[in-house]
């Protein structure tokens, strides 16, 4: 479903780019007949979805762009990995384009940049995502790569200490950013298992990490039918064939037993520090991908109704977010954001809202914006709410789409999770229907769970969250 969800900030990627096209840039492409005219009389094709005999899903819609994009998603996210393995799925996405049985990282490399390409790995707590750009008329090459690569690196000792190096930077980096570091101990601390897990490997499970551990994860869940195959600017048939060769030897699998998140909630975690702002973060469990349609939209809508994001650059937010109203008016002039927060997995999910304050003022946010939250399970939902709210999920969902990167991303993870695509307008239909109710009812459900909070920097006047919670009504 064409659903923007909130994401964790751009996790870090491993990345091979061309630094040369093959093409000059100057000269035409031969292959390619494109006019400007011409662009608004070749029709919009729908997704198509085959599946190939060992059980890996393609999936392709065709453009009029002069560069295919291929991504391949594998459920093999950092839930999958187990206490004893965590982090693999960091070390993993490091380890993407090292040697493989056929070619060692240097001609990966360079056969990448000699078709003017890009390769990618990202990965999630759901998915390791690898993918790639590259001029029209390369499908075969670049198939060919991502196939040797997902299905037959040897993860050499060396190489694979040579990356830890690379991840201690990375770690640094994470540290240095407290929204996301407020967003992993969230997720530890609301979840006993699954979700639970990091999506950066710690410090102290590095040293122990070894390629041997790489190979096994591989062998247990790189298999045909957790892989989806999706490609946007070619034709299916022949995305269907190349995946056929470079991907028809992946053993089908036996479908592994996967582990469901287990939301507890109810906890809280405080990390004090020297800065002066508060980071601090409220959830309780939201709603999954796999849920029905219509309550998963309806907190879409939900999260508008309370503010999601400022839409108007440099703008306070008040005049539409009502948690920014609400917070304004706890507050004098002191400086704030606030905004609710949807998080979607295919089990589970967390709602809640996020505030970034001076430490003086986060007790004043924060029960605002509870009180608030109070407010919409009551019933407290005016129609030009729910209006705006309709309207500015839609947006941002066909905003979203606009991007390559975001429509493939989203129909991969579809597939991946509920094995059926729902396209854009079909998506905008099912938005339409809902009602207050539906969407008052989504409300109580999520505000009925044990609330989660985490918070860092200035904890001057955050308060614990027995207090934050008290007096306040949610029916």
């Amino acid at each position: 479903m064409a659903l923007c969800v909130y994401r964790l900030s751009p996790h870090v990627v491993r990345r091979w780019a061309s630094t040369t096209a093959a093409v000059p840039l100057s000269e035409p492409i031969s292959f390619v007949h494109f006019t400007p005219e011409s662009a608004s009389k070749r029709p919009a094709e729908g997704v198509k979805v085959s599946k190939l005999t060992n059980g890996v899903t393609v999936a392709s819609v065709e453009t009029s762009s002069v560069t295919t994009h291929v991504s391949v998603f594998v459920k093999a996210g950092s839930r999958y990995e187990g206490y004893e393995r965590q982090g693999l799925s960091h070390l993993l996405r490091n380890c993407a384009f090292l040697a493989t049985n056929d070619r060692t990282a240097f001609r990966v490399a360079r056969e990448i940049d000699a078709i003017g390409g890009t390769l990618t790995a990202t990965s999630s707590r759901e998915h390791v995502i690898y993918s790639s750009d590259v001029l029209k008329g390369n499908l075969n090459a670049v198939m060919s790569t991502l196939g040797n690569i997902i299905s037959s690196s040897k993860f050499q000792p060396w190489e694979v200490d040579d990356q830890k190096v690379r991840m201690e930077l990375e770690l640094a980096q994470f540290r240095s950013d407290p929204t996301q570091v407020v967003l992993e101990e969230l997720h530890k601390v609301a979840y006993r298992n699954a979700l639970s897990n990091p999506l950066y490997c710690s410090s102290f499970n590095l040293p122990r990490l070894n390629n041997k551990d790489l190979k096994s994860f591989v062998e247990e869940w790189y298999t045909g039918k957790r892989m989806t195959i999706v490609g946007l600017g070619t034709n299916h048939e022949d995305l269907k064939k190349a995946a056929s060769t470079y991907f028809g030897s992946i053993s089908e699998g036996l479908r592994s037993a996967e582990e469901q998140a287990e939301y507890v909630g109810g906890g809280e975690v405080r990390l004090p520090s020297a800065d002066p702002l508060t980071y601090a973060t409220v959830a309780c469990k939201g709603v999954s991908l796999s849920s029905d349609s219509k309550e998963l939209l309806a907190a879409g809508v939900l999260q508008h109704v309370l503010g999601a994001v400022s839409y108007i650059k440099w703008g306070s937010g008040t005049s539409t977010s009502r948690l920014s109203k609400a917070a304004a008016a706890a507050t004098t002039d002191a400086p704030f954001q606030v905004s609710a927060i949807n998080i979607n997995y295919s089990d589970s999910g967390l709602f809640g809202m996020s505030v970034v304050c001076p430490g003086s003022v986060a007790g004043k946010v924060l029960k605002s914006a509870v009180l608030e939250f109070g407010e919409v399970t009551k019933g407290n939902v005016s129609n030009e709410d729910l209006v705006r709210a309709k309207n500015q999920l839609k947006a941002n969902i066909a905003l979203s789409t606009e991007s390559s990167a975001a429509l493939i991303d989203d129909i991969g993870i579809q597939l991946t999770i509920k094995g059926s695509y729902l396209s854009m307008g079909e998506t905008f239909k099912q938005i339409d229907t809902l009602t207050k109710e539906d969407v008052v009812k989504v409300a109580r459900t999520v505000f009925s769970t044990r609330p989660t909070l985490v918070a860092s920097g200035n904890l001057s006047s955050t308060p614990r969250i027995d207090h934050l919670m008290s007096g306040v009504s949610l029916k």
